[in-house]
Parts: structure tokens; sequence; C-alpha cells
């Protein structure tokens, strides 16, 4: 685990610049972040069930957990 990752809710944009680590676009990081989540059932269905859906803007501590424990921390 990183321990300079905090969890706390984060704008669904700034979650995605975190993991990209390089100069992107605002939208190439959420394209990744969006394509990375729909490459992985296991993480859509945990997200689904935490009431994730694709056009929401914050993500909730509690997806955020899902998302790190299927993809990593950024």
């Amino acid at each position: 685990m990183n321990e300079h990752f905090e969890y706390k809710p984060y704008g669904k944009s700034e979650l995605a610049m975190l993991y990209i680590k390089r100069p992107v676009s605002t939208r190439a990081a959420l394209n990744w972040l969006k394509l990375e989540i729909e490459s992985n059932k296991v993480l859509q269905e945990r997200l689904q069930a935490l009431g994730y859906h694709s056009g929401q803007r914050i993500i909730t501590i509690a997806q955020l957990r899902a998302i790190t424990e299927e993809i990593g921390e950024p």
C-alpha cells in the first residue's frame, strides 16, 4: 500500500489523474479509468453493488476501496 494515498471521496477525474501520473488530458485519464472498470467484470459488479454508475462524478470511499483492491492504489 502507498502510505501517502488517502482514502477519501475523490472526484472521478481527480482519481483518474492520480493513476496516470504523467501529463495527459483529463479526458484521457477518465477514458483510461473507464476502460479499467469496463474490462474488469469483478470490479464492475462490486461497483454496481455499491451504487456506482458511469455518470457519477464523485467516487465514494467504499467504491474507492473496491477500485484499489482490484487494480491497486494510484
